[in-house]
């Protein structure tokens, strides 16, 4: 299975595409620039060939990795992440969508969320790629940590989408990444309370000077 992790250089994209290919999928790394994903895809392989592993990396742009996968998650920030989607949506049809986007703005020196007309960023993702299978999660995942090939940890995934197929697919994936487990979180109307827990999380490391925090229901 091919999945494209867009905007694949960031933090939370480095964490995932990492973890992806440890777990065995074809990672394709998506950027605004072709030069930027293959470097970037060559600098995974050398990670985790220093570390005993092997993986498949591939880079492209977002459009051409988005043509050639199965499965897209988009780790953009979220204030670019709806515009490419409606620039992608003909390349995206048909295929399963991730959004772990969660809208926030700083407020001094916490964050707070940004309430959006479609209820949550899931939700928008989803009305303008309407001939895609938009799946929620990933929003809890601290990106920094993730990115540690060094770090373990055992984290809960919330899942949500109005496709049970999707769905259950994306949990399969999220299993198989070592220290995360998938929950069903229902449809996709509940990416709201997911994305605004992120910003909780957020805030309680700032104010409590904590780092790494995720989340595990026990």
């Amino acid at each position: 299975m091919k999945i494209a992790v867009l905007g694949g250089t960031g933090h939370l994209g480095a964490g995932l595409s990492l973890r992806l290919a440890i777990a065995g999928y074809e990672v394709i790394i998506g950027s605004r620039s072709e030069e930027k994903a293959r470097i970037k895809a060559e600098e995974y392989g050398r990670m985790l060939s220093e570390r005993g592993h092997s993986g498949k990396f591939s880079g492209m742009t977002n459009s051409e990795a988005s043509k050639s996968c199965d499965i897209a998650i988009v780790t953009v920030p979220w204030e670019q992440a709806f515009l490419l989607a409606e620039n992608l949506k003909e390349e995206l049809a048909g295929k399963i969508v991730v959004s772990p986007l969660v809208p926030m703005r700083k407020d001094g020196k916490t964050f707070r969320y940004v309430e959006l007309p479609e209820g949550s960023a899931g939700k928008r993702v989803a009305r303008i790629l309407k001939e895609s299978k938009v799946v929620s999660a990933y929003q809890c995942i601290p990106a920094d940590r993730f990115a540690d090939l060094e770090a373990s940890f055992e984290w809960d995934v919330i899942v949500c989408s109005d496709h049970e197929d999707a769905k259950e697919t994306v949990m399969e994936i999220t299993d198989s990444i070592e220290g995360l487990k998938a929950l069903d979180g229902g449809n996709l109307e509940n990416s709201k309370l997911v994305e605004s827990l992120t910003v909780l999380i957020l805030n309680l490391m700032t104010l409590n000077g904590l780092k790494g925090l995720g989340i595990k229901f026990c």
